[in-house]
Parts: C-alpha cells; structure tokens; sequence
C-alpha cells in the first residue's frame, strides 16, 4: 500500500470513528419532547444547512476578494476550485442525507427521534471536517468523507429497515 494510499485509509478510520462517537455522543446528550418524527428531523437538517449557506457565502467572498467574478473565464485559483469542489460535494451528500433522513423520521419509533436529530448534527461537522480538511490537502479530506460516508449510510439504511420492514 502506498503512503497516500495508507494515509486515506488512516483517515478514513479516523473519520468513522469520530462520527460515530460524536453520534452516540450526541443522541444520548439531546432530548426530544415532541413525539412528532418529522419536525424535529426537519430541524435536524438546519446545521447541514447552516454549513452549506457558510460555504456559499465563503465562495461570493472569495469572488469578491480575488476579483474572479466569472467562473468561466478560467481566472478561479486554488481556492476557489477546492471550496468549489467542496461545495459541489455538501450539495451531492445532502442529496443522499436529507430524504434518508426525512424517510426515517416519518417512520422512525420515537425512541429514535434523538439519533435522527445527532445524526443532523453528526452530518454537519463531517461536511466541516471534509472542508477544513481539503483546504489543508486533499488527503486530508478523507476523515471528513468517511464521516459524512458513514451517517449517510447509516442513515439510508435505518430509513430502508424502518420503511421495508
């Protein structure tokens, strides 16, 4: 296995393992007092959201500030294409997590309304990771990827097996 190769994997573990903490962690530390799935699963989607608006914003300002105000002309530097890439990324994961994550939560027991809202949360700081990752090096967006990988696996499963059951 070469160096890079190695290293996405180390990173990849990492990510897995941080999502899932951060998943278990927070679905024991919030709680729901509706037993309504869907609303609080909406609200869930809110920090994935938040993060995605941040990274549209960052690109109008990086626009503004470098004076590349036409993608098409081809004047987009480094720092622009990699948060574009990002960008590009956020908007394909979301469209994966948020009808999974939706389907759950109208299926969903109410037991299960906390790690639908965590899994939000758990989303949004993956996106993060993948972002502050690829902007350090583009190996260093694998922790990020795998994360965000693994909540919308995840996620899509449990909406799957609530639904298909």
């Amino acid at each position: 296995m070469t160096g890079q190769r190695a290293w996405s994997a180390f990173g990849s573990v990492i990510g897995v393992a941080i999502a899932l903490t951060a998943w278990r962690i927070l679905a024991g530390t919030i709680t729901i007092e509706s037993a309504a799935g869907v609303g609080p699963a909406c609200a869930a989607l809110l920090p994935g959201a938040c993060v995605l608006t941040l990274m549209v914003l960052t690109q109008m300002l990086l626009r503004v500030r470098t004076g590349a105000l036409d993608p098409l002309t081809g004047g987009d530097g480094p720092l622009l294409r990699v948060n574009q890439r990002v960008l590009t990324n956020t908007v394909e994961q979301l469209a994966v997590f948020a009808p999974s994550l939706l389907a759950l939560a109208a299926a969903a027991p109410p037991a299960w309304l906390s790690s639908i809202v965590a899994a939000g949360w758990v989303f949004a700081l993956a996106r993060v990771m993948f972002w502050g990752g690829y902007l350090l090096g583009p190996l260093l967006r694998a922790p990020g990827m795998a994360a965000t990988f693994t909540v919308n696996v995840a996620t899509l499963i449990a909406a799957c097996w609530v639904w298909w059951r």
